[in-house]
């Protein structure tokens, strides 16, 4: 069993596409270096491996993956629709999509 961090979304689209797993999971975190400060997570697993790969963002957008990141009230968000379409669109349209975003209130 292992962790693989895949840097580049080609490789990672390479990897689901072998490993044909049933669905992807996402988590959307805070980045505090980055401007706006939000990240994306993408993680799968396949014969007791998992695989993990992080998209920052850059002004409106991430930055490896395109996806838009929108803005309420004075908050960066990335929309699951949003999420949802560009992995079906780049994997799939059978693929699952899961968010996996934990969210703690004090």
């Amino acid at each position: 069993m292992g962790l693989h961090r895949v840097g580049d979304w080609g490789e990672f689209k390479r990897l689901f596409q072998a490993l044909r797993p049933d669905y992807i999971c996402y988590a959307i975190e805070d980045n505090p270096l980055g401007s706006p400060p939000i990240a994306l997570r993408l993680v799968f697993a396949s014969k007791g491996e998992t695989y993990v790969f992080v998209d920052f963002a850059r002004g409106d957008r991430l930055i490896k993956t395109g996806i838009q990141v929108r803005e309420v009230r004075g908050q960066p968000y990335v929309a699951h629709e949003d999420i949802a379409a560009f992995v079906k669109r780049e994997l799939g349209p059978e693929v699952s999509v899961v968010d996996f975003t934990l969210t703690t209130f004090l």
